[in-house]
């Protein structure tokens, strides 16, 4: 890019996987990472560049000025027999997530269930086929957004029982279907929350696959 040595501040990095403060890496099950000393490796590569690692959720959340934490990885389901990345099962994660809605739908179509849903006629069904057919009322399509906004309402109510936040972002890929999104949680979020936090407000994160971006820069200049 042209950038000089001297006009850098630092590198910032968010991981998929949980971070130590010295910015070791105590494994990452997407990238095949053991432990890894992330910080020092990549500083190494830049000549001594000041480096700072964090979890991508949390930096992704930094970005969009909320402390995030590793939420995916929280068992929901302990009758799952397919294994998530991280080598459990039943992980948040693989029903509230973009390749989760996908899988969902993957197993309702190849049921009796789903006659006659227009999901039927698309090739490769993924999370914006759902909610984009969900949107047009389509009951097949409903019915794993209602799914998937029982799984995240829930476990969200349970983590804000202990956390306490002022405002509960939803990202990554599923955030672009919109408001049908954020009611589907809602829905069952208000109900299973504690009284204290069932006012809590959700908001769609507005930085998309920025948003990593911003809270890596945050992490440098902090």
């Amino acid at each position: 890019e042209g950038i000089s040595a001297d006009d850098v501040e630092g590198v910032g990095i968010g991981v998929p996987g949980p971070v130590t403060e010295s910015g070791v890496v105590n494994g990452c099950v997407n990238l095949g990472w053991g432990v890894y000393d992330v910080k020092t490796a990549l500083s190494g590569l830049l000549d001594g560049a000041k480096v700072e690692v964090g979890n991508d959720a949390n930096v992704a959340a930094l970005g969009e000025m909320w402390r995030g934490g590793e939420i995916g990885h929280i068992t929901v389901n302990r009758n799952e027999t397919l294994a998530c990345g991280c080598g459990k099962k039943g992980c948040l994660e693989q029903y509230a997530s973009a390749t989760g809605i996908a899988r969902k739908a993957r197993e309702v179509l190849a049921t009796p269930k789903a006659e006659g849903s227009s999901l039927l006629k698309v090739e490769n069904v993924d999370a914006k086929a759902v909610f984009d057919a969900a949107k047009t009322g389509d009951k097949t399509a409903l019915a794993i957004v209602d799914f998937f906004g029982r799984t995240l309402g829930q476990a969200v109510a349970t983590i804000t029982a202990v956390v306490d936040p002022d405002v509960i972002v939803v990202g990554g890929g599923v955030s672009k279907a919109g408001q049908i999104l954020l009611d589907a949680v809602v829905k069952y979020y208000t109900p299973n929350a504690f009284n204290a936090c069932k006012e809590t407000p959700f908001k769609l994160a507005v930085l998309g696959n920025n948003a990593g971006m911003y809270g890596a820069v945050k992490m440098v200049l902090d």
